[in-house]
Parts: C-alpha cells; sequence; structure tokens
C-alpha cells in the first residue's frame, strides 16, 4: 500500500480544515504530523482518511 501524501506535504484536517499540519513520518500506516506554528512541536498521529491534501496555488 503506498502512502497518499509524501512527508514534507502539507496537509489539513477533514474536521478542522483550517488547522495545517506538516507530514513528518509515515510509518505503518499512520502519518505522523506536526501542526504548523506550533512551538511546542508536539508529534500528532492520523490515518490516512482524517487528512486532506492542501491544493498548491
Amino acid at each position: 500500500m503506498e502512502n497518499k501524501h509524501l512527508v514534507g506535504a502539507v496537509v489539513s484536517l477533514l474536521t478542522d480544515p483550517r488547522k495545517r499540519l506538516t507530514v513528518k513520518k509515515y510509518l505503518k500506516r499512520i502519518y505522523y504530523c506536526e501542526e504548523i506554528g506550533d512551538g511546542d512541536k508536539k508529534m500528532l498521529a492520523f490515518f490516512e482518511r482524517e487528512l486532506i491534501p492542501i491544493p498548491l496555488n
């Protein structure tokens, strides 16, 4: 199974599209992301179905 979002890609949450995340790792079907502008740099874990790509302008 291929990952849909590449490491370094900017994505947002399906439930909160205003929240911007950067994909840091992809391991065993889980995306580990950091919120853009978060000073703590906490890693958040999401499944592919929870993330949506942000189109490039």
